[in-house]
């Protein structure tokens, strides 16, 4: 099993897609019921760890320009 550049963007921009609509469901099912949403609480921890989440997106800038130059 190989795995092409083309296969890991691929499976990277699903999982984010994924991330993306479970958060709007959350926050969907979250505003209906009136409770706190999971996105202030994500908002707080970035905010909390700022070196981490710059670190996470170097890696992931890192990775999607090794993949998408040519």
């Amino acid at each position: 099993m190989t795995f092409t550049p083309e296969a890991i963007l691929s499976l990277i921009a699903t999982a984010a897609s994924l991330v993306a609509f479970l958060l709007m469901l959350q926050e969907s099912l979250a505003l209906r019921k009136g409770d706190d949403l999971l996105n202030n609480d994500v908002r707080s921890l970035v905010r909390r760890f700022p070196r981490v989440t710059y670190a996470f997106a170097v890696l992931i800038g890192m990775l999607l320009g090794h993949l998408l130059w040519p």
